[in-house]
């Protein structure tokens, strides 16, 4: 018997109050609206995943589409349907990612679990191949990484968080995905993100910039400093003692610019802006490889560099020459509206 009739029945009324929003372009607002209501309420989330349209990973990887990359088209989604011919149990490993702009909830898949050959049928029918996520996030726009970072970061909380922080015992899902409740003690667990500062140093013309290479960058790559926010500190205390750290100069006037998720291991990552009269660096040996100052000319010929060849980010630059992170980054986004001089009042628009 299909169990796509049994989903559809579950909450009519409420069921019926939503599907208005299908099958035309709807507000920010509905979007969100309608994604809070699925993921509070169980029956409802249940309901619409027959008319979901869903994500795919693989231990941690997420099906897409290489000869798209950076192409609306890079994310191969797949509906209910096509899932379930390929993954029967996609109901117990599922979480909900969001509601595009069409009223269609998204959802992702954790297939693991599927033998090697359905799994290469499944890249062969789709086009698309399970790709390592820190490659993925630079083969897709800017929005699109978000969701992959979303997914991902859903999927390893669930698996993470089986049991209850507070008295052991097993955690239940809810049909979203997005909360726990302990089976003993009735604790309801949340997904959380870690704050993380990363900051553009840039002398007071604007004419240098301080960029930092860690050893597990790509060869030739050098990015923004950036760390974790110690407890009960402020983005701007975070962001003054990370240079300080790492560089061995203290930074004045911190603007915030813009933000964005990144899921290793699950941060929110606050971008700025930073100013210090341009000086001598003290480079923290366990934490960077390198640091140095760049001239204008010196970042526009990087920013030409990664823009000419993406690929960059994934095996590096064997001549050594200097390339930033791509578009798919933060640093990316900092670095080049600090190069086009854009205001930054507008940055965030620009990168939204």
């Amino acid at each position: 018997m299909s169990i796509l009739p049994l989903l559809r029945r579950l909450t009519p009324p409420v069921r019926a109050s939503w599907l208005r929003l299908q099958g035309r372009d709807i507000s920010y607002v509905e979007r969100v609206r309608f994604l809070q209501e699925l993921k509070v309420h169980e029956s409802l989330c249940s309901s619409f995943i027959p008319d979901g349209k869903f994500l795919v990973y693989h231990y941690g990887k997420p099906l897409l589409r290489v000869d798209k990359a950076n192409t609306k088209d890079a994310i191969v989604w797949l509906t209910f349907t096509e899932m379930k011919n390929y993954y029967p149990e996609l109901l117990s490993s599922y979480v909900l990612l969001d509601v595009s702009e069409e009223g269609k909830p998204r959802y992702s898949v954790q297939v693991g679990g599927i033998p090697s050959y359905t799994k290469e049928k499944l890249e062969d029918e789709t086009g698309g191949i399970f790709t390592d996520l820190r490659l993925g996030l630079f083969m897709v726009n800017w929005q699109e990484a978000h969701i992959l970072s979303r997914a991902n970061c859903v999927h390893m909380w669930n698996k993470n968080n089986a049991f209850c922080g507070k008295c052991g015992a097993p955690t239940k899902r809810n049909a979203a995905g997005y909360s726990r409740k302990c089976t003993s003690c009735d604790m309801t667990h949340y997904p959380s993100s870690a704050p993380v500062g990363i900051v553009l140093v840039t002398d007071p013309e604007h004419q240098h910039i301080v960029l930092v290479r860690q050893p597990r960058h790509p060869q030739g790559m050098y990015s923004c400093v950036a760390g974790f926010s110690d407890v009960g500190e402020s983005l701007e205390e975070t962001v003054r003692r990370e240079v300080a750290e790492e560089v061995g100069i203290e930074v004045s006037k911190v603007t915030y610019i813009a933000s964005q998720h990144w899921p290793f291991p699950g941060s929110l990552m606050s971008g700025c802006f930073a100013e210090v009269e341009k000086q001598s660096l003290d480079i923290d040996k366990d934490e960077l490889q390198d640091a140095r100052w760049f001239s204008k000319e010196e970042v526009g010929t990087a920013l030409a560099r990664i823009d000419a060849n993406p690929n960059l980010r994934l095996r590096g630059n064997p001549s050594g020459e200097l390339f930033v992170p791509p578009p798919g980054a933060i640093a990316f986004h900092l670095i080049s509206h600090w190069f086009k001089g854009t205001p930054v009042q507008e940055i965030n628009q620009h990168i939204y």
